[in-house]
Protein backbone atom coordinates (compact mmCIF):
# COMPACT_ATOMS: atom_id res chain seq x y z
CA UNK A 1 0.00 0.00 0.00
CA UNK A 2 1.21 3.05 -1.24
CA UNK A 3 1.55 5.51 2.67
CA UNK A 4 1.83 8.50 0.45
CA UNK A 5 -1.08 8.33 -1.35
CA UNK A 6 -3.25 7.64 1.63
CA UNK A 7 -1.87 10.74 3.20
CA UNK A 8 -2.72 12.47 -0.21
CA UNK A 9 -6.62 11.56 0.19
CA UNK A 10 -6.62 11.62 3.77
CA UNK A 11 -5.98 15.61 3.66
CA UNK A 12 -8.06 16.25 0.51
CA UNK A 13 -10.90 14.98 1.47
CA UNK A 14 -10.50 16.36 5.26
CA UNK A 15 -9.71 20.05 3.96
CA UNK A 16 -12.12 20.19 0.60
CA UNK A 17 -14.80 18.15 2.05
CA UNK A 18 -15.40 17.82 5.28
CA UNK A 19 -15.53 14.15 5.01
CA UNK A 20 -13.44 12.03 8.12
CA UNK A 21 -10.83 9.81 6.55
CA UNK A 22 -11.28 6.06 7.48
CA UNK A 23 -10.50 2.47 6.66
CA UNK A 24 -8.30 3.84 3.87
CA UNK A 25 -5.77 1.57 4.74
CA UNK A 26 -7.63 -1.88 3.33
CA UNK A 27 -8.33 0.34 0.02
CA UNK A 28 -5.64 -1.47 -2.85
CA UNK A 29 -4.01 1.99 -5.00
CA UNK A 30 -6.57 1.08 -7.90
CA UNK A 31 -9.20 1.92 -5.51
CA UNK A 32 -7.60 5.01 -3.87
CA UNK A 33 -6.77 6.59 -7.17
CA UNK A 34 -10.61 5.64 -7.53
CA UNK A 35 -11.65 7.47 -4.47
CA UNK A 36 -9.40 10.54 -5.61
CA UNK A 37 -10.99 10.71 -8.84
CA UNK A 38 -14.66 10.53 -7.53
CA UNK A 39 -13.83 13.72 -5.11
CA UNK A 40 -12.44 15.53 -7.03
CA UNK A 41 -15.66 15.30 -9.54
CA UNK A 42 -17.76 16.11 -6.79
CA UNK A 43 -15.68 19.26 -5.87
CA UNK A 44 -15.79 20.50 -9.18
CA UNK A 45 -19.60 20.00 -9.51
CA UNK A 46 -19.86 22.12 -6.29
CA UNK A 47 -17.61 24.59 -7.52
CA UNK A 48 -19.50 25.09 -10.69
CA UNK A 49 -22.87 25.43 -8.87
CA UNK A 50 -21.11 28.23 -6.78
CA UNK A 51 -19.97 30.14 -9.95
CA UNK A 52 -23.68 29.46 -11.37
CA UNK A 53 -25.36 31.28 -8.17
CA UNK A 54 -23.06 33.93 -8.45
CA UNK A 55 -23.38 34.61 -12.46
CA UNK A 56 -27.66 34.00 -11.66
CA UNK A 57 -27.69 36.05 -8.60
CA UNK A 58 -29.11 39.91 -9.77
CA UNK A 59 -27.03 43.11 -8.65
CA UNK A 60 -28.40 45.11 -6.17
CA UNK A 61 -30.51 47.62 -7.11
CA UNK A 62 -31.06 50.73 -5.04
CA UNK A 63 -33.18 51.94 -7.54
CA UNK A 64 -35.65 49.67 -6.00
CA UNK A 65 -36.01 50.75 -2.19
CA UNK A 66 -37.13 53.84 -0.68
CA UNK A 67 -35.34 56.87 0.08
CA UNK A 68 -35.30 58.95 3.76
CA UNK A 69 -32.66 61.53 4.95
CA UNK A 70 -30.89 60.76 8.64
CA UNK A 71 -28.21 62.62 10.63
CA UNK A 72 -25.62 60.54 12.07
CA UNK A 73 -23.88 61.49 15.55
CA UNK A 74 -19.90 60.08 14.74
CA UNK A 75 -17.29 59.53 17.15
CA UNK A 76 -13.75 59.22 16.38
CA UNK A 77 -9.80 59.51 16.76
CA UNK A 78 -8.04 61.71 14.14
CA UNK A 79 -4.24 61.13 14.79
CA UNK A 80 -4.39 58.48 12.40
CA UNK A 81 -6.33 60.30 9.45
CA UNK A 82 -5.68 63.67 7.02
CA UNK A 83 -8.83 64.93 8.49
CA UNK A 84 -11.84 64.30 8.56
CA UNK A 85 -13.26 65.48 5.19
CA UNK A 86 -12.52 63.09 2.19
CA UNK A 87 -9.71 64.31 0.26
CA UNK A 88 -9.81 62.18 -3.28
CA UNK A 89 -6.76 59.74 -2.33
CA UNK A 90 -7.76 57.30 0.36
CA UNK A 91 -4.95 55.47 -0.13
CA UNK A 92 -2.11 58.41 0.06
CA UNK A 93 -4.31 60.58 2.96
CA UNK A 94 -7.43 57.93 4.51
CA UNK A 95 -9.60 60.12 6.19
CA UNK A 96 -13.04 59.71 8.90
CA UNK A 97 -15.19 60.60 6.20
CA UNK A 98 -13.48 58.23 3.74
CA UNK A 99 -14.07 55.71 6.34
CA UNK A 100 -17.71 55.88 6.65
CA UNK A 101 -18.20 56.04 3.11
CA UNK A 102 -16.51 52.86 2.90
CA UNK A 103 -18.57 51.35 5.33
CA UNK A 104 -21.94 53.15 3.65
CA UNK A 105 -21.22 51.83 -0.06
CA UNK A 106 -20.29 47.97 1.63
CA UNK A 107 -23.66 47.73 3.68
CA UNK A 108 -25.91 48.96 0.22
CA UNK A 109 -26.83 52.36 2.23
CA UNK A 110 -25.21 54.24 -0.56
CA UNK A 111 -24.00 53.42 -3.99
CA UNK A 112 -22.05 56.99 -4.71
CA UNK A 113 -21.33 59.59 -2.66
CA UNK A 114 -21.81 61.93 -4.79
CA UNK A 115 -25.46 61.14 -5.16
CA UNK A 116 -26.49 61.26 -1.51
CA UNK A 117 -27.03 65.12 -0.55
CA UNK A 118 -23.92 64.71 1.54
CA UNK A 119 -23.40 67.11 4.35
CA UNK A 120 -21.26 67.64 7.56
CA UNK A 121 -21.13 69.77 10.42
CA UNK A 122 -17.41 70.40 10.45
CA UNK A 123 -14.27 69.62 8.56
CA UNK A 124 -11.94 69.15 11.59
CA UNK A 125 -7.77 69.19 10.56
CA UNK A 126 -5.46 66.50 10.49
CA UNK A 127 -4.92 64.60 13.85
CA UNK A 128 -8.13 65.99 15.37
CA UNK A 129 -10.95 64.09 17.11
CA UNK A 130 -14.46 64.50 17.36
CA UNK A 131 -17.57 63.33 19.73
CA UNK A 132 -20.43 65.23 18.48
CA UNK A 133 -19.50 65.69 14.89
CA UNK A 134 -23.33 65.22 12.68
CA UNK A 135 -23.38 64.48 8.80
CA UNK A 136 -26.71 64.29 7.65
CA UNK A 137 -27.45 62.26 4.08
CA UNK A 138 -29.90 60.44 1.79
CA UNK A 139 -29.81 56.33 2.71
CA UNK A 140 -32.09 53.84 0.50
CA UNK A 141 -34.80 52.57 3.33
CA UNK A 142 -35.85 49.19 4.26
CA UNK A 143 -39.37 48.97 2.07
CA UNK A 144 -39.11 49.06 -1.57
CA UNK A 145 -40.44 52.29 -3.07
CA UNK A 146 -44.42 50.28 -2.59
CA UNK A 147 -44.38 50.10 0.66
CA UNK A 148 -46.20 53.01 2.19
CA UNK A 149 -44.19 52.80 5.85
CA UNK A 150 -40.54 53.32 6.63
CA UNK A 151 -39.46 51.03 8.70
CA UNK A 152 -35.98 52.10 10.45
CA UNK A 153 -33.15 50.06 9.94
CA UNK A 154 -30.16 49.20 12.70
CA UNK A 155 -27.89 52.26 10.96
CA UNK A 156 -25.43 52.26 13.92
CA UNK A 157 -25.38 48.24 14.88
CA UNK A 158 -24.55 48.09 10.88
CA UNK A 159 -22.25 50.79 10.36
CA UNK A 160 -20.33 50.17 13.87
CA UNK A 161 -19.80 46.25 12.29
CA UNK A 162 -17.88 47.88 9.92
CA UNK A 163 -15.90 50.89 10.75
CA UNK A 164 -12.69 50.78 12.15
CA UNK A 165 -11.77 50.67 15.75
CA UNK A 166 -11.16 54.66 15.93
CA UNK A 167 -14.60 55.56 14.46
CA UNK A 168 -17.85 54.98 15.59
CA UNK A 169 -21.26 56.18 15.22
CA UNK A 170 -23.21 56.85 18.74
CA UNK A 171 -26.68 58.02 17.34
CA UNK A 172 -29.09 58.36 14.25
CA UNK A 173 -31.67 60.39 13.57
CA UNK A 174 -34.73 61.28 10.71
CA UNK A 175 -34.64 64.68 9.76
CA UNK A 176 -36.44 66.77 7.25
CA UNK A 177 -35.10 66.68 3.24
CA UNK A 178 -33.61 70.08 3.36
CA UNK A 179 -32.13 69.51 6.54
CA UNK A 180 -28.06 70.56 6.46
CA UNK A 181 -25.66 69.62 8.83
CA UNK A 182 -23.30 72.88 8.34
CA UNK A 183 -25.73 75.51 8.13
CA UNK A 184 -28.30 74.08 10.54
CA UNK A 185 -25.90 74.03 13.25
CA UNK A 186 -26.60 76.51 16.05
CA UNK A 187 -23.02 76.34 17.69
CA UNK A 188 -20.00 73.84 17.28
CA UNK A 189 -18.29 73.60 20.92
CA UNK A 190 -14.31 72.58 20.76
CA UNK A 191 -12.56 70.83 24.34
CA UNK A 192 -8.42 71.29 24.41
CA UNK A 193 -6.48 69.32 26.87
CA UNK A 194 -3.54 70.40 28.00
CA UNK A 195 -0.95 69.50 31.57
CA UNK A 196 -0.94 72.58 33.43
CA UNK A 197 2.87 73.06 34.51
CA UNK A 198 3.93 76.39 35.10
CA UNK A 199 1.16 78.16 33.54
CA UNK A 200 -0.71 81.15 34.93
CA UNK A 201 -4.49 80.10 34.36
CA UNK A 202 -5.36 83.79 36.01
CA UNK A 203 -3.90 85.52 33.16
CA UNK A 204 -4.93 82.77 30.35
CA UNK A 205 -8.80 83.47 31.82
CA UNK A 206 -7.78 87.23 31.40
CA UNK A 207 -6.95 86.63 27.85
CA UNK A 208 -10.33 84.60 26.93
CA UNK A 209 -12.06 87.14 28.37
CA UNK A 210 -10.91 89.85 25.50
CA UNK A 211 -11.77 86.44 22.69
CA UNK A 212 -15.40 86.46 23.51
CA UNK A 213 -18.26 88.17 21.68
CA UNK A 214 -18.07 88.70 17.87
CA UNK A 215 -14.67 90.23 16.24
CA UNK A 216 -12.34 89.53 13.21
CA UNK A 217 -10.46 86.42 13.75
CA UNK A 218 -8.29 86.94 10.48
CA UNK A 219 -4.98 86.72 13.14
CA UNK A 220 -6.09 83.81 14.60
CA UNK A 221 -6.82 81.39 11.36
CA UNK A 222 -4.92 80.62 8.67
CA UNK A 223 -5.93 82.03 5.64
CA UNK A 224 -6.84 80.37 2.16
CA UNK A 225 -6.96 82.37 -0.62
CA UNK A 226 -8.41 79.57 -2.84
CA UNK A 227 -11.98 80.08 -0.53
CA UNK A 228 -12.21 83.86 -1.19
CA UNK A 229 -13.68 84.31 2.28
CA UNK A 230 -14.85 88.14 2.85
CA UNK A 231 -15.75 87.80 6.06
CA UNK A 232 -13.97 86.59 9.06
CA UNK A 233 -15.75 88.13 11.83
CA UNK A 234 -17.02 84.97 13.83
CA UNK A 235 -18.88 85.10 17.52
CA UNK A 236 -17.20 83.04 20.62
CA UNK A 237 -20.35 82.11 22.85
CA UNK A 238 -18.11 81.33 25.26
CA UNK A 239 -14.33 79.92 26.50
CA UNK A 240 -13.55 78.52 29.87
CA UNK A 241 -10.88 76.62 31.54
CA UNK A 242 -11.61 73.78 33.78
CA UNK A 243 -10.28 71.29 35.41
CA UNK A 244 -10.00 67.67 33.53
CA UNK A 245 -11.54 65.29 36.74
CA UNK A 246 -9.92 62.83 38.04
CA UNK A 247 -6.97 64.09 36.15
CA UNK A 248 -4.58 65.97 38.28
CA UNK A 249 -2.81 69.18 36.74
CA UNK A 250 -4.49 68.70 33.45
CA UNK A 251 -7.05 71.19 32.42
CA UNK A 252 -9.19 71.88 29.21
CA UNK A 253 -10.31 75.05 27.29
CA UNK A 254 -13.57 74.74 26.40
CA UNK A 255 -14.31 76.46 23.27
CA UNK A 256 -17.86 77.30 22.00
CA UNK A 257 -18.68 79.51 19.14
CA UNK A 258 -21.51 79.40 16.07
CA UNK A 259 -18.50 78.78 13.29
CA UNK A 260 -14.78 78.73 13.49
CA UNK A 261 -12.47 79.42 10.80
CA UNK A 262 -9.22 77.20 9.81
CA UNK A 263 -7.07 76.77 12.22
CA UNK A 264 -8.85 79.37 14.64
CA UNK A 265 -9.09 76.78 17.71
CA UNK A 266 -5.23 76.16 17.72
CA UNK A 267 -4.08 79.51 16.83
CA UNK A 268 -6.78 80.53 19.82
CA UNK A 269 -4.59 78.31 21.94
CA UNK A 270 -1.12 79.15 20.88
CA UNK A 271 -1.70 82.73 21.86
CA UNK A 272 -3.10 81.36 25.37
CA UNK A 273 -0.17 79.44 25.86
CA UNK A 274 1.82 82.63 25.77
CA UNK A 275 0.29 84.30 27.96
CA UNK A 276 -0.08 81.73 30.53
CA UNK A 277 4.35 81.45 30.72
CA UNK A 278 4.16 85.10 30.72
CA UNK A 279 5.65 86.05 27.13
CA UNK A 280 2.86 88.05 26.20
CA UNK A 281 0.47 90.27 28.21
CA UNK A 282 -3.57 89.42 27.68
CA UNK A 283 -4.14 93.20 25.93
CA UNK A 284 -2.15 91.20 23.00
CA UNK A 285 -5.20 89.44 22.16
CA UNK A 286 -6.67 92.92 22.04
CA UNK A 287 -3.99 93.86 19.28
CA UNK A 288 -4.59 90.89 17.20
CA UNK A 289 -8.34 91.53 17.21
CA UNK A 290 -7.45 95.21 16.17
CA UNK A 291 -7.02 95.12 12.71
CA UNK A 292 -6.18 98.80 11.92
CA UNK A 293 -3.53 98.09 14.38
CA UNK A 294 -2.29 94.35 13.34
CA UNK A 295 -3.38 93.98 9.56
CA UNK A 296 -1.31 91.08 9.09
CA UNK A 297 -0.80 87.61 11.42
CA UNK A 298 2.35 87.99 12.98
CA UNK A 299 4.60 84.89 12.84
CA UNK A 300 3.75 82.17 15.38
CA UNK A 301 3.69 78.52 15.35
CA UNK A 302 -0.12 76.82 15.67
CA UNK A 303 -0.53 74.71 18.94
CA UNK A 304 -0.94 71.16 18.26
CA UNK A 305 -3.39 68.87 17.14
CA UNK A 306 -3.80 66.06 19.24
CA UNK A 307 -5.22 67.71 22.28
CA UNK A 308 -8.22 68.79 20.01
CA UNK A 309 -11.55 67.82 20.33
CA UNK A 310 -15.33 68.35 18.47
CA UNK A 311 -17.05 67.59 21.38
CA UNK A 312 -20.55 68.95 20.22
CA UNK A 313 -23.08 70.65 17.70
CA UNK A 314 -26.30 71.89 18.54
CA UNK A 315 -29.15 71.44 16.47
CA UNK A 316 -32.47 72.55 17.12
CA UNK A 317 -35.45 69.77 17.20
CA UNK A 318 -33.22 66.57 16.54
CA UNK A 319 -34.17 63.68 18.41
CA UNK A 320 -31.34 61.40 18.47
CA UNK A 321 -31.83 57.57 18.86
CA UNK A 322 -29.10 55.65 20.30
CA UNK A 323 -30.46 52.11 20.43
CA UNK A 324 -32.51 50.94 17.63
CA UNK A 325 -32.11 47.23 17.99
CA UNK A 326 -34.89 45.13 18.93
CA UNK A 327 -35.20 44.36 22.45
CA UNK A 328 -33.65 40.96 23.30
CA UNK A 329 -33.12 39.56 26.70
CA UNK A 330 -29.67 37.87 25.16
CA UNK A 331 -28.99 41.02 22.95
CA UNK A 332 -26.06 43.61 24.62
CA UNK A 333 -27.62 47.47 23.92
CA UNK A 334 -25.69 49.16 21.78
CA UNK A 335 -24.49 52.10 23.97
CA UNK A 336 -22.96 49.44 26.65
CA UNK A 337 -21.42 47.85 23.71
CA UNK A 338 -19.70 50.97 22.21
CA UNK A 339 -18.83 52.05 25.86
CA UNK A 340 -17.10 48.50 26.46
CA UNK A 341 -15.67 49.17 23.31
CA UNK A 342 -13.90 52.47 23.87
CA UNK A 343 -13.25 51.50 27.70
CA UNK A 344 -11.11 48.84 26.13
CA UNK A 345 -8.99 51.20 23.71
CA UNK A 346 -8.90 53.55 26.98
CA UNK A 347 -7.58 50.86 29.12
CA UNK A 348 -4.61 50.30 26.73
CA UNK A 349 -3.77 53.57 26.48
CA UNK A 350 -3.60 53.99 29.61
CA UNK A 351 -1.39 50.79 30.33
CA UNK A 352 0.93 52.47 27.17
CA UNK A 353 1.08 55.53 29.47
CA UNK A 354 2.11 53.53 32.65
CA UNK A 355 4.76 52.18 30.41
CA UNK A 356 5.96 55.71 29.49
CA UNK A 357 6.09 57.00 32.80
CA UNK A 358 7.87 54.15 34.55
CA UNK A 359 10.67 54.59 31.39
CA UNK A 360 10.87 58.67 32.65
CA UNK A 361 10.88 57.81 35.97
CA UNK A 362 14.09 54.69 35.74
CA UNK A 363 15.79 57.81 33.73
CA UNK A 364 15.58 60.36 36.15
CA UNK A 365 16.48 57.85 39.27
CA UNK A 366 19.24 56.52 37.13
CA UNK A 367 20.40 59.95 35.62
CA UNK A 368 23.40 62.34 37.02
CA UNK A 369 24.31 65.08 34.78
CA UNK A 370 27.22 67.72 35.69
CA UNK A 371 26.73 66.21 39.74
CA UNK A 372 23.05 67.08 39.05
CA UNK A 373 19.97 65.18 38.95
CA UNK A 374 17.59 65.24 35.66
CA UNK A 375 15.34 67.17 36.43
CA UNK A 376 16.89 69.76 38.03
CA UNK A 377 19.71 69.86 34.68
CA UNK A 378 16.43 70.29 32.59
CA UNK A 379 15.35 73.52 34.93
CA UNK A 380 19.20 74.76 34.74
CA UNK A 381 18.99 74.54 30.68
CA UNK A 382 15.31 75.82 30.49
CA UNK A 383 16.79 78.92 32.29
CA UNK A 384 19.30 79.23 29.53
CA UNK A 385 16.49 78.55 26.19
CA UNK A 386 13.25 80.34 26.26
CA UNK A 387 10.44 76.94 25.80
CA UNK A 388 7.60 77.67 23.79
CA UNK A 389 4.71 75.51 24.88
CA UNK A 390 2.37 74.08 21.85
CA UNK A 391 0.32 71.73 23.64
CA UNK A 392 0.56 67.72 23.79
CA UNK A 393 4.23 68.02 25.32
CA UNK A 394 5.54 69.75 22.44
CA UNK A 395 7.51 73.16 22.21
CA UNK A 396 9.76 75.28 20.55
CA UNK A 397 13.13 76.30 22.07
CA UNK A 398 14.62 79.71 20.96
CA UNK A 399 17.79 81.52 22.49
CA UNK A 400 16.17 84.94 23.11
CA UNK A 401 11.80 85.24 23.04
CA UNK A 402 10.64 87.75 20.61
CA UNK A 403 7.10 89.91 21.00
CA UNK A 404 4.56 88.64 18.51
CA UNK A 405 3.92 92.31 17.46
CA UNK A 406 7.74 92.75 16.82
CA UNK A 407 7.94 89.63 14.31
CA UNK A 408 7.51 89.41 10.46
CA UNK A 409 3.96 89.85 9.64
CA UNK A 410 2.18 87.22 6.80
CA UNK A 411 0.67 88.65 3.61
CA UNK A 412 -2.53 90.24 4.38
CA UNK A 413 -5.34 89.21 3.04
CA UNK A 414 -5.77 91.42 0.43
CA UNK A 415 -2.29 90.67 -0.66
CA UNK A 416 -2.58 86.60 -0.62
CA UNK A 417 -5.85 86.85 -2.66
CA UNK A 418 -3.96 89.05 -5.33
CA UNK A 419 -1.01 86.59 -5.68
CA UNK A 420 -3.63 83.83 -6.00
CA UNK A 421 -5.25 85.31 -8.85
CA UNK A 422 -2.02 86.07 -10.24
CA UNK A 423 -1.16 82.41 -10.13
CA UNK A 424 -4.68 81.50 -11.16
CA UNK A 425 -4.22 83.48 -14.61
CA UNK A 426 -0.44 82.21 -15.55
CA UNK A 427 -2.51 78.65 -15.03
CA UNK A 428 -4.50 79.47 -17.58
CA UNK A 429 -2.24 81.29 -20.19
CA UNK A 430 0.42 78.19 -20.20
Amino acid sequence: MNHWLKRVVSRFTLNNTGYVPSNYEKLSKTQLIQKIQTLENRLKKKNEHSIKEKVDRKPFDISQYGERRIALKVAYFGWNYSGFASQGDELVMPTVEGQIFKALRSCKLIMHQDQCQFTRCGRTDKGVSGLGQVIALNVRSKQNKSSETIEPMPYIEILNRLLPDDVRILAWAPVQPTFNARFDCKSRTYKYFFEKGDLDLDLMREAAVYMTGSHDFRNFCRLDPSKNITNYERTVLSLDILPVEENEGFYQVELKGTAFLWHQVRCIMSILFLVGQKLEKPEIVKALLDIDQVSARPDYPMASDLPLMLYDCEFDGIDWIYNNERKRITTIPTPLRTYRHFHQLWNSYVIKGFLFKTVLDQIENKSVVHNMGLSQFIKANDMQQQTVLLGAGKSVRTTQYKPLLTRQRADSDQVKKEKYRLKQLNKKNI
